[in-house]
C-alpha cells in the first residue's frame, strides 16, 4: 500500500475521538492492521491486538569479549612458566599468550624518547629539542632503574 494513503486511513481513523491511553494503542494497532491489510475485519485485528504480548527476555551482561575462565587461564599461566626467573615483561608476554591478545612491545630507548618528544613537544625549536632531548633521556634512565629495582 502507499505510504500516503496509509498514513491517510490512520489518520481518518483516529481523528475526532476522545481514547484513554489504553484505548488509543488498541485503536492505533487495529486501524494499523485494517490500513495495512494484514486483515480481514475489524473483529480480527481487535483479536489481534488484544491478545498480551509475551515479555521479552531479560537482558544479560556481556562479559567481555575474549573472557577466559580463571581455571583455565591458570593452567595455561602455570604450563608456561619454565622455572627461569619471572618478571614482569616475562609475565606480561605468557598472560597474553593465554588470553589471545598481541603481546605489548616491549618499548626500546629510542622509542621512548621519540613518544616522549611527541607528548612534551611545544614549538619544535632547536633549543626545545635539545632541553627534551635530555629531560627524556633522564626519565628513560628512571624507568629503567625503577624497573630493575622493582
Amino acid at each position: 500500500m502507499d505510504r500516503v494513503k496509509y498514513n491517510t486511513c490512520l489518520a481518518d481513523g483516529m481523528r475526532g475521538k476522545k481514547f484513554t491511553a489504553e484505548e488509543r494503542k488498541l485503536e492505533f494497532c487495529t486501524l494499523a492492521k485494517l490500513c495495512s491489510g494484514k486483515v480481514g475485519s475489524r473483529e480480527e485485528a481487535i483479536a489481534i491486538c488484544s491478545q498480551p504480548k509475551e515479555p521479552k527476555a531479560p537482558r544479560t551482561k556481556r562479559g567481555k569479549k575474549n573472557g577466559i575462565e580463571p581455571g583455565a587461564m591458570a593452567v595455561c599461566v602455570f604450563n608456561s612458566l619454565d622455572g627461569s626467573e619471572v618478571t614482569v615483561d616475562s609475565l606480561t608476554a605468557i598472560l597474553s599468550k593465554c588470553t589471545g591478545q598481541k603481546p605489548q612491545k616491549v618499548l626500546t630507548r629510542e622509542k621512548f624518547i621519540k613518544k616522549c618528544f611527541k607528548e612534551n613537544a611545544v614549538t619544535g625549536d632547536i633549543k626545545e629539542a635539545q632541553k627534551l632531548r635530555s629531560m627524556c633521556t633522564v626519565q628513560w634512565k628512571e624507568r629503567e632503574a625503577a624497573g630493575e629495582a622493582g
